[in-house]
């Protein structure tokens, strides 16, 4: 089994596809649970502070105790975590690079504090330093990270990439090659976008290309390294390596991929994940949620 699930009441949700959105925390996390049980959620994803700021309040007794009481009630199997978007392990800027280490140490306390078992991250931009040496110091600063919270079980997830800019992990190889220098592989697993692997020229739009693409990442690193799925469409065109997600079938991607993805056997346990433009309402979530559903044979 690739995911662990929950029980919930007397059922439980072992073999049901776990399908949902990143959703906000505004008000708290306990609040996110709330609106992914809005959206008939059985996995959701959240940050765990402010996304643009190195530090966030500590959660408060009640948060938590309101967090687990109405996950309980929720019929959501799985919480996923995303670390906030100024780290960077691979920065060459010593400021910049300790704030990283800082924070993503805190990232995992607080993942722990809520008892999430992953924590997906983007993996660094090496900022002009060159591939090899952010990949060197991406694994490095894994290795301390693990080793200084030794006694957490979060386990890190590396997200695949769109290869824009200097940012490292658009080739399933450079994934690779940072888990293969870690020490502690149990505790390092991968996120698969979609949106990202296309526009980083991994073609998934028919049955022999994504037949062939999860061949090579098998190769590569093994599928049971994929831990959780980003289910995104791509505004941009195949190979572009410009990060731009889009609406579910409305995008370059097209439906065809979504299908295959939502009836792969080898992924029914792994946490699939929109990260789709919003808008109030959620109007947009509950379209895309419905439409891969609606794939599932």
């Amino acid at each position: 089994m690739l995911n662990e699930t929950r029980k919930t009441g007397s059922k439980t949700n072992s073999r049901r596809i776990l399908l949902g959105a990143h959703i906000s925390v505004a008000g708290g996390v306990d609040k996110a649970i709330l609106r992914g049980r809005e959206l008939n959620c059985s996995a959701i994803q959240i940050f765990l502070k402010y996304n643009t700021r190195w530090q966030g309040k500590p959660f408060t007794q009640q948060e938590q105790t309101d967090f687990f009481k109405n996950l309980e009630d929720s019929g959501i199997a799985c919480v996923l975590a995303h670390n906030c978007y100024l780290i960077n392990l691979a920065s060459p800027d010593d400021v910049v690079y300790q704030k990283s280490l800082n924070a993503m140490l805190d990232e995992i306390e607080r993942a722990s504090k809520l008892k999430i078992k992953h924590l997906i991250i983007h993996p660094g931009a090496n900022l002009g330093s060159g591939i090899s040496q952010g990949i060197q110091k991406i694994a490095s600063s894994l290795n301390l990270i693990l080793e200084k919270s030794s006694d957490k079980k979060v386990c890190i997830l590396l997200e695949t990439t769109a290869g824009q800019g200097t940012g490292i992990g658009h080739r399933f190889e450079e994934l690779a090659d940072i888990r293969n220098r870690i020490r502690d592989k149990k505790r390092i697993g991968v996120c698969l976008d979609t949106a990202h692997i296309f526009a980083a020229g991994y073609d998934i739009r028919t049955r022999s290309a994504y037949r062939n693409v999860l061949k090579e990442f098998d190769a590569t690193l093994g599928l049971s390294c994929i831990r959780a799925i980003h289910i995104n469409d791509s505004s941009k065109p195949l190979g572009s390596r410009v990060d731009r997600h889009e609406h579910i079938g409305k995008g370059f991607i097209g439906l065809d991929a979504f299908g295959f993805i939502m009836n792969d056997e080898r992924f029914r346990e792994v946490p699939k994940i929109l990260e789709t433009p919003k808008n109030p309402g959620d109007k947009y979530d509950k379209r895309n949620l419905r439409i891969l559903r609606n794939l599932v044979r």
